[in-house]
C-alpha cells in the first residue's frame, strides 16, 4: 500500500510538498531567489562586483566615457 493509499485510510491529509517556498521569504516575489538561499553564500556579492569590474575593464573601462 502506497503511503497516499494508507494516510487516506487513516483520515490524514496530504503530505504538503517540500518544494513549496515560502513567498515572505523571497526578495522579490516571481525571483526564484530567497533570503535564506543568499545567506549561505556571503561571498557571491563580492564575486559579483569582482566579475563586473573585471567586465568593465576588459571592455574599455574608463576610455569609453566621455
Amino acid at each position: 500500500m502506497g503511503e497516499a493509499k494508507r494516510r487516506q485510510a487513516l483520515g490524514i491529509p496530504p503530505r504538503k510538498k517540500i518544494s513549496d517556498i515560502n513567498k515572505s521569504d523571497r526578495y522579490i516575489s516571481w525571483l526564484p531567489l530567497t533570503k535564506t538561499r543568499i545567506k549561505k553564500y556571503p561571498y557571491m556579492g563580492v564575486a559579483t562586483m569582482a566579475l563586473g569590474a573585471i567586465i568593465f575593464l576588459v571592455s574599455g573601462g574608463f576610455n569609453t566615457i566621455s
